[in-house]
């Protein structure tokens, strides 16, 4: 994550007051599902600490850590999730409301069109964020 006044959320939308204005979840203990997979996209997630499990149909996915986010398919293509995500470890994820995060993304065209690879991607391996295999740390993130 970058220091609070120069934020930018992960799929890369400069955010100018930063991470600090964006509110934090209460803490994620271990198993904890943040994202369940078929729910409403009602919110996007900048993870802040610890890591995040992505599964589709239950099979694992990837691991995603601090600096990663989360579940912007559902607000950029208003479709159901497409994925679970659990806690893996203790973690703290920052919350940007559709509202807000469809605000920031589409009045960024550099960012819009950054989002919308990493959805397409997504979408192209069967509608989840990646083939069942752990991607490593330049994948999208899951959404």
């Amino acid at each position: 994550m970058e220091p609070a006044g120069s934020g930018r959320l992960a799929v890369g939308v400069p955010w100018r007051g930063g991470y600090a204005k964006m509110p934090a979840c209460p803490a994620l203990a271990p198993g904890t599902v943040l994202i369940q997979q078929g729910g409403s996209g009602d919110a996007y997630y900048a993870i802040a600490a610890g890591e995040l499990d992505v599964q589709h149909d239950g099979h694992f996915l990837r691991r995603c850590g601090r600096g990663e986010g989360v579940g912007e398919i559902a607000l950029l293509r208003d479709m159901p999730r497409t994925a679970t995500v659990t806690a893996h470890s203790a973690a703290t994820v920052y919350e940007l409301h559709r509202d807000l995060f469809l605000t920031a993304v589409p009045g960024h065209a550099p960012t819009q069109r950054q989002a919308n690879r990493i959805a397409d991607a997504r979408l192209a391996t069967g509608g989840a964020p990646g083939n069942g295999h752990n991607q490593g740390p330049d994948a999208p993130e899951p959404g």
